[in-house]
């Protein structure tokens, strides 16, 4: 008996102490579950974030570019209006000046018509 209570004595501590361990490793992994699953829900709500900023800053940068090119193409509209404005006037002009060129020649033409009948 003496003999197999020193073994039994000797297995039972070495239970005891694996027992420990066991508990010791549960409470670890516990702790690294835990942490897993916080930096986990940090991960997530930092790619939710990322994608919404992502989002605002393209959509920013189309209303951004698309006024630009609104902008230019109003200043574009704008100067082609002025040019086709001042080009109908000049033409405006140059029909006057024919028709008073055309009425002065006609106005000649009468009195040499009536120079020549007299």
């Amino acid at each position: 008996m003496e003999v197999i209570n020193p073994q039994l004595k000797e297995v039972e501590r070495k239970v005891e102490d694996l027992r420990d361990t066991v508990f010791q490793m549960r409470g670890e992994i516990d702790a690294i579950k835990h942490n897993t699953r916080d930096i986990t829900r940090q991960t997530i709500w930092q790619f939710v974030i990322f994608t919404v900023t992502m989002g605002a800053i393209l959509l920013g940068g189309i209303k951004y570019q698309t006024d630009t090119l609104r902008n230019e193409m109003n200043l574009r509209f704008d100067a082609q209006q002025r040019e086709m404005s001042t080009r109908f006037e000049a033409m405006e002009q140059r029909i006057v000046q024919s028709e008073k060129n055309v009425t002065a020649r006609f106005e000649d033409l009468k009195q040499e018509v009536r120079a020549s009948r007299k």
